[in-house]
């Protein structure tokens, strides 16, 4: 790694840092139009002779393109916003006030905050911002206790190696002198953005800088006609100076944001001519709502928009955006696509306008873009803190089931397994009634929303079970009927809404969400967890039925997988749909493995091998398709990865992916613990109650006389399959067996305990008990 040159420490004294902002924001120029008079007042001053000269400069600059000018706070959301709004202090209200006005007549949008790590520093996000990947600026708020420190671009550079998403910290800077754009940086933050191998910008001088008078590195690197730089990077916090100093003490949450809002409405107040202004919260260690930003006023998006705000290039979804899309969106900006494609970048692109647009300010608009923008990130927030408890309530259903089964077993009584059938049919309706919880608003319950969507999703599944109750009584369906139904709700469910966009699976209690910002849109891996493991069970006993009634039965039975399989592996790997490259690997060996058992053919060693290659081949076809329309999904990423040699560092990142989770949370251990000693006690006493039963002797000797369905040994072996591939091909690891079997086991439950002969199981339990 080449260590950067002509790196200068900066005072740290508060004094100075503030008379440096104070002198560049009075010269940054930009076509907001004037804030509200009350807030005019309370947070501006009278520009300096040198803002208004090189304000004439900057108006005539010949450039076709208006130049940009990235405001960058940090510890800033819409919902901190809006309380600042209805502060107390006039003052701060004003400021609020006045941020709220100017996004009114622009374009708000959630920012992901998400670097690498469970938190994120502000020199975190600067650093991403600048790499267009994430990036972190050291390991320092990795720890128990969050304590942030500046960092240096030294260590940025040499954590990027290893931290598995191919950043290059100063792309940004890279790219632009490529493309022969200037560029400016003030603050410490933005300073650390734009340095790249060759050095960082220099702000000592920014009047000078601005006038294209630099010397220095920032000779290099500013406009030299007179004119401003293209780029013009500020970050109006003040950020610890970027040498090994050690941390600086952070404010409390309230001064934070206070002091976030009157820093942005005072630069916002003193801007005056044609630039395109982007306001970006980077980040918040204390928080993991996603963070503020503003658009300039006539910004589009490939994906268009909804409900008035854009959606996201890269994420889908209404009014949120990624940090990592900044960069080529202000890349392409500045020195068109063209630019940002040579340059590496990956990040969605939005269409910023070439110049300022007049936005026309709707109070009433504006203030339901952002009380919109608020509930989403409370929704993320949520969604985040619900995940671990749902999980737990998921797998204790699962788990207490299926000991009750267990014991209902040992000594049959009249009516007693008829009711653990319907809890079994509950217990298999829970992961289709969680995902349905996301039509309730229960992220609106403040402390108690993780609480309420178990609870939600509790009365979800008890109402399909109620319907299923319904289809009971239909002659032609029956208790088997009913069971099979809701054995196939989970998969319906969850991947209909995939193939939609996956507005349940967003932000849901048991989905992907904003704050881990590990996938947006698509088949999570928990999603593909609970579907795949319902689907195998629901394909055999639905293809089973099927073929009952069929003269040629391998014929009908390989149909009856075939086509809703395939559906399911459509809707799974498209790369506009599911876009589940662990998933489409595991589905279909899977299928594979349960049709050609429900067929009686035997899979020896070289058809399993062709079995392998056929999904690769499947799989890369997905992946091709996808890199060649240019759409990046995790499919055609890869493939680019694959290309410019880098997915040797994803893979190593999404290996170390399997352990994480159980290193940051004390429940998910303890889960896996749990999970982990139930399997090894169930490995062990299985086998043994099976050969004792079969031997006529112990409680379970009943069952051995009693024939098993012809479907069951094939699904066993057909869920074996799916559960050793998807543990070793996707990144969640041993939480995909968990989820699949807690989806999986309660079907056969529900399924064995109301199939032939059993839709009344407790008249031949009770028969043989007599």
């Amino acid at each position: 790694m080449i260590e950067p040159q002509r790196i200068r420490r900066r005072p740290r004294r508060a004094v100075a840092v503030r008379a440096v902002l104070a002198l560049l924001v009075g010269v940054v120029l930009g076509a907001v139009g004037p804030v509200s008079a009350a807030a005019a007042e309370s947070t501006t001053t009278p520009a300096s002779p040198a803002a208004r000269a090189v304000s004439a400069a900057v108006s005539t600059s010949p450039n076709e393109s208006a130049p940009l000018v990235v405001l960058g706070v940090s510890g800033l959301s819409w919902t901190a916003v809006r309380e600042l709004a209805a502060s107390d202090d006039p003052l701060v209200a004003a400021d609020a006030a006045a941020v709220l006005d100017y996004a009114a007549a622009n374009e708000p949008v959630n920012l992901v905050q998400r670097t690498v790590g469970e938190a994120s520093c502000p020199a975190d996000g600067w650093l991403t911002l600048g790499a267009g990947t994430r990036a972190r600026a050291d390991a320092s708020h990795l720890h128990a206790t969050t304590t942030c420190s500046g960092g240096t671009w030294t260590s940025a550079a040499r954590l990027a190696q290893a931290d598995g998403y191919g950043a290059e910290p100063g792309t940004l800077a890279t790219a632009l002198e490529a493309a022969e754009v200037s560029y400016a940086a003030a603050g410490d933050g933005a300073v650390l953005a734009l340095t790249n191998a060759a050095g960082p910008p220099d702000s000592a001088d920014p009047a000078a800088l601005l006038a294209g008078s630099g010397t220095g590195a920032a000779g290099d690197r500013a406009a030299d006609d007179g004119t401003a730089p293209g780029l013009i990077l500020i970050d109006l916090m003040g950020t610890p100076d970027s040498g090994d100093t050690g941390p600086a003490p952070a404010p409390t949450e309230p001064s934070r944001a206070a002091q976030a809002v009157r820093a942005l409405a005072q630069a916002l107040g003193e801007l005056t001519g044609p630039a395109r202004v982007v306001v970006v919260s980077v980040a918040d260690p204390q928080d993991p709502s996603p963070q503020l930003a503003i658009l300039p006023a006539g910004t589009t998006s490939t994906r268009g928009s909804d409900g008035g705000l854009l959606v996201g290039p890269s994420t889908h979804r209404r009014g949120l955006i990624q940090l990592t899309d900044l960069a080529p969106t202000l890349l392409a900006a500045l020195a068109g696509r063209d630019a940002v494609a040579a340059s590496g970048l990956s990040g969605g692109v939005l269409t910023l306008p070439t110049a300022p647009t007049a936005g026309a300010a709707d109070p009433s608009a504006g203030a339901d873009r952002t009380a919109a923008l608020a509930d989403d990130a409370v929704h993320a927030v949520a969604s985040e803190r619900a995940v671990i408890p749902v999980t737990l309530v998921l797998l204790a259903a699962a788990l207490v089931l299926l000991v009750a089964v267990g014991l209902g077993l040992r000594r049959p009584r009249r009516g007693a397994l008829g009711r653990l059938g319907w809890a079994a049919c509950w217990v298999t309706a829970l992961p289709a009634g969680i995902w349905l919880a996301n039509l309730v608003p229960w992220w609106r319950a403040n402390t108690w929303a993780p609480a309420l969507a178990a609870l939600v999703g509790a009365l979800g599944a008890g109402l399909l079970t109620g319907l299923a109750a319904l289809l009971a009584r239909m002659p032609r369906l029956g208790a088997p009927g009913a069971a099979l139904a809701l054995a196939a709700t989970a998969p319906v469910v969850i991947l209909a809404d995939a193939a939609v966009g996956a507005p349940l699976g967003f932000n849901g209690p048991l989905g992907m969400n904003a704050v881990v910002a590990g996938r947006f849109y698509g088949v999570s891996n928990t999603a593909f967890a609970l579907a795949a493991g319902a689907l195998v069970v629901a394909l055999a006993v639905g293809a089973d039925r099927f073929a009952a009634t069929r003269g040629h039965r391998r014929a009908a039975v390989v149909a009856a997988v075939a086509v809703p399989g395939l559906l399911a592996l459509a809707v799974d790997g498209a790369p506009q749909l599911g876009a589940d490259v662990g998933g489409a690997l595991t589905l279909i060996p899977a299928l594979v493995a349960l049709g050609a058992g429900l067929a009686g053919v035997r899979l020896g060693l070289r058809r399993w091998l062709g079995v392998g290659a056929v999904t690769v081949g499947v799989v890369g076809g997905f992946a091709l398709v996808d890199y060649a329309s240019g759409s990046r999904t995790h499919l055609g990423g890869f493939v680019a990865q694959v290309l410019d040699g880098t997915a040797g560092t994803t893979l190593v990142r999404k290996a170390g992916a399997l352990v994480s989770p159980f290193r940051s949370s004390p429940l998910a251990l303890a889960a896996l613990a749990v999970g982990l000693v139930l399997a090894v006690a169930v490995a062990r006493w299985l086998p043994r109650t099976v050969r004792r039963a079969r031997a006529g002797r112990g409680p379970y000797s009943w069952l051995a006389t009693t024939p098993a369905p012809a479907w069951l040994s094939p699904a066993l072996r057909a869920l074996a399959v799916l559960v050793v591939v998807e543990v070793l091909v996707n990144d969640s690891g041993p939480t995909m067996l968990l989820f699949s079997a807690a989806a999986a086991l309660p079907a056969l439950a529900a399924l064995l305990l109301s199939g032939p002969g059993q839709a009344s199981p407790t008249g031949a339990a009770s028969a043989r008990a007599r």
